[in-house]
């Protein structure tokens, strides 16, 4: 498989990136679930391996991810291969008494998330080592001499932020705290100036949501969904009718499914080093890995793509 740079950090990554937030099983804060059903600890770590064999050499999780069982199951899928990955992991979301959700980023909180997540995962170094949630201003000057300290003592390599906030990540990157962004961005909200900042600036990037939440995977344009009661989804979307975005997917190029069409428009778009696609099965995989395959989206059906999304309004 092909490898992209990401951005100024030098690193070789898929355009594929795991992500493990769907591997874990949800937690349910406040009785709302942050997550997915559950697919099984051996499956999870079964699949991580089994794409590691098909090319895949990014993977993305977070200390919140299953109450830190992400970061477990990773740990094991890539023990004897670590030095063949790239692990992304973020800090500030994490799980508090009573299934509360602990929103805290602040310079304190750094190094133990850090010493947690460098155990769960079983490396010494972690690649990428992201806010996951917003940081207070005035705590960046302090925080960039923690996270410096953490990477001059070998345990992280790079850093930055997972967020769809421009102006905070103009702020990170001023801060000299921005390596690496992780945001949003697809077809229907698409994140335009994001991207064009990142590029400006050569950040690397790496895009999540890229299906819409299922909108753009194509499975759900002739029938509505059924999700697990364990799903987000379940209750995000519950009154939201997913056939009205069947259009999208009319006259696709040869070859093209829906969900791969929407893949290539956001890896056609030259800020953008990898995708950070989550995926609960490995057929999902091979759609996405096939997409890799398929040729470029010319450029009047790119744009007419485009013109068919912005009529929806999200």
């Amino acid at each position: 498989m092909k490898r992209n740079t990401l951005g100024k950090t030098g690193l070789q990554v898929s355009p594929l990136c795991v992500g493990t937030w769907q591997l874990a099983g949800p937690v349910n804060f406040d009785g709302e679930p942050d997550g997915h059903p559950d697919p099984g600890k051996d499956n999870a770590i079964r699949m991580i391996q089994e794409l590691g064999e098909r090319g895949l050499n990014f993977i993305d999780t977070a200390e919140q991810y299953g109450d830190g069982e992400a970061e477990v199951r990773t740990g094991i899928a890539l023990q004897g291969q670590r030095d063949k990955w790239i692990i992304s992991t973020k800090f500030g979301y994490r799980v508090g008494p009573g299934v509360t959700r602990i929103d805290d980023s602040s310079p304190p909180t750094i190094l133990p998330s850090l010493e947690s997540s460098l155990k769960r995962l079983q490396t010494n170094s972690i690649d990428l080592y992201l806010y996951h949630c917003a940081p207070d201003v005035a705590d960046l000057s302090e925080a960039r001499g923690i996270l410096e300290a953490a990477r001059e003592a070998g345990k992280i390599r790079f850093f930055g932020i997972s967020t769809s906030d421009l102006e905070l990540t103009k702020t990170l990157h001023k801060e000299g705290l921005l390596d690496v962004v992780q945001f949003p961005s697809n077809l229907l909200e698409p994140a335009n100036a994001m991207s064009h900042f990142c590029a400006q600036h050569d950040i690397g990037t790496q895009v999540r949501g890229v299906l819409a939440q299922g909108r753009l995977s194509g499975k759900y344009f002739k029938k509505q969904p059924k999700w697990h009661s364990d799903d987000n989804r379940s209750q995000r979307f519950a009154a939201q009718d997913f056939s009205c975005y069947a259009g999208l997917g009319e006259d696709l190029p040869e070859g093209y499914s829906m969900a791969q069409a929407a893949i290539r428009w956001v890896l056609d778009q030259e800020a953008h080093d990898s995708i950070c696609l989550g995926a609960k099965s490995l057929a999902d995989y091979e759609v996405a890995i096939d997409a890799l395959e398929l040729p470029a989206l010319e450029k009047d059906f790119f744009v007419s793509l485009e013109k068919k999304a912005a009529g929806h309004d999200d």
